[in-house]
């Protein structure tokens, strides 16, 4: 069922690409503890890249956090009188200069029947951290991090997948329909959250219901932080090829962010990706609370997010 295949780019990092039943593929890479590559069938049977990364050779070179496990602490913060690096200047971002998405993980492989399970280990004077992902038979894509630390740390690591349905980076997402279960945003000044109270959300910003993406353009794309409610979460859905995925989270809020603005890294024979070319399910906290997220020998950190991936009658 399960087929598994290996690309060792040195002796340290390696590509590893697990296939269900030539209907899902996803690449993984113990650089950053990433998911490189996912590609999906259509209900035409064409599998196709459904995530928007930089070419490998610019991926490896350039940390873009695409795919990667963004942590310690993914976010903006501002950083007070703690030790935490200023790496963009006041405030700490992305987990440092030695964040996790530039961290060459410990990786193992676990398989059966029914999963596969890839982890990758990381461990530091302060911590030991877990991320596990799991492909079952139903394509299901688990992620689970677990951080239990020895001194206290703040943690609020995430993944920066980019989505795109359209199986190509140069079509924009805005043909998508999206759906979120959050009426509630995290209000920001110049990119910091700064009140734990979320405000309602403005008609624009509002996704509770299946809604299409056509009109990112006219308020500049999504980049915000929604407090999620329910069972916590959401839908992707393509209008024509069926693909959809959905997905859902342990964790508290997701930072949606429609890639709305062209970035050198992202592109292909000196093309540029456009703007609107992908969107994230960042879940996490939000960010710039960091007693929110100090965690301790008594306190280790979990998070658990599932990304299911189906194909639907594009008549629905």
């Amino acid at each position: 069922m399960f087929q598994l295949s290996y690309d060792h780019i040195d002796k340290s990092v390696v590509f590893t690409k697990i296939s269900l039943k030539k209907e899902l593929e996803v690449t993984f890479s113990n650089l950053g503890a990433s998911v490189f590559e996912i590609s999906f069938s259509d209900n035409r049977n064409n599998m196709e890249n459904i995530l928007m990364a930089p070419p490998k050779d610019i991926w490896l070179n350039n940390r873009t956090f695409a795919g990667s496990i963004v942590g310690p602490l993914a976010g903006r913060y501002e950083v007070g009188q703690t030790t935490l690096e200023k790496n963009r200047p006041p405030i700490h971002f992305h987990g440092g200069s030695d964040g996790w998405d530039k961290v060459v993980w410990d990786q193992s492989i676990t398989e059966n029947d029914d999963s596969v399970t890839v982890s990758f280990s990381h461990s530091t004077i302060d911590y030991e951290a877990l991320v596990i992902y799991i492909i079952d038979r139903n394509y299901n894509l688990t992620m689970e991090i677990l951080v239990n630390p020895k001194v206290t740390t703040y943690l609020n690591p995430t993944n920066h997948m980019y989505f795109n349905l359209n199986g190509s980076a140069f079509v924009p997402v805005t043909n998508h329909l999206f759906k979120l279960d959050s009426a509630s945003i995290f209000h920001e000044e110049n990119g910091l959250i700064k009140s734990a109270d979320p405000l309602n959300v403005s008609e624009h910003f509002d996704f509770q219901i299946l809604s299409k993406l056509a009109s990112l353009p006219t308020f500049h794309g999504i980049n915000h932080t929604y407090q999620l409610y329910k069972d916590y979460s959401g839908v992707l859905r393509h209008p024509t090829n069926g693909r959809q995925i959905t997905f859902k989270t342990s964790l508290p809020s997701v930072v949606i962010y429609t890639f709305n603005v062209a970035q050198e890294n992202y592109s292909h024979n000196n093309k540029l990706y456009p703007v609107y070319s992908g969107i994230t399910f960042e879940t996490q906290y939000p960010a710039n609370n960091l007693e929110l997220v100090k965690f301790g020998q008594t306190h280790p950190y979990h998070s658990r997010t599932n990304y299911s991936f189906s194909i639907i009658d594009e008549k629905k």
